[in-house]
């Protein structure tokens, strides 16, 4: 067994997790906040649901993914096991987690420990349904990565 099994396997492992995590924030914690902002944003904070630390899982866990996705991709170069697969999953791993530093999370902070900061309610509801939106295909990147990730295990094993 070489370096690229465990690696490949642990990178399967943080796909899954990422991808069951993000369902579940895209199904249950997402429309607690975003239902009717600014209102829901003051009446988030605070429920149940809301006291959840998320970003103390975020934080460890996608750049454990990004990263254990392109060491399994850089080991998979090496050994020659590369594929189609592995190379899309890395791609949409890498993108999904740059673009949640880039827009997601800036805009989540502004929304929910701002309360939206100065913005108006009515700009405040369209940058709302535009990052739920746009969520929906980050989760899409997220399930090409798993299922490139799932193609990769089956493939070598």
């Amino acid at each position: 067994m070489t370096l690229y099994t465990p690696v490949l396997w642990f990178y399967a492992v943080m796909v899954s997790l990422v991808f069951g995590a993000s369902v579940y924030e895209t199904l249950v914690v997402h429309p607690a906040w975003s239902r009717k902002p600014p209102e829901s944003f003051r009446g988030f904070v605070g429920t149940p649901v809301s006291r959840m630390n998320i970003p103390a899982f975020w934080v460890p866990v996608a750049p454990l993914y990004a990263l254990s996705a392109l060491a399994a991709l850089g080991l998979a170069f090496r050994t020659g096991s590369q594929g189609v697969a592995l190379t899309v999953s890395t791609a949409c791993a890498v993108a999904g987690v740059a673009w949640t530093l880039v827009y997601f999370r800036p805009t989540i902070e502004r929304f929910l420990e701002a309360g939206g900061g100065n913005t108006s309610t009515e700009r405040l509801q369209i940058e709302v349904h535009r990052w739920i939106r746009l969520n929906w295909i980050r989760v899409g990147l997220v399930a090409i990565s798993w299922w490139g990730a799932l193609g990769a295990v089956a493939r070598h094993g």
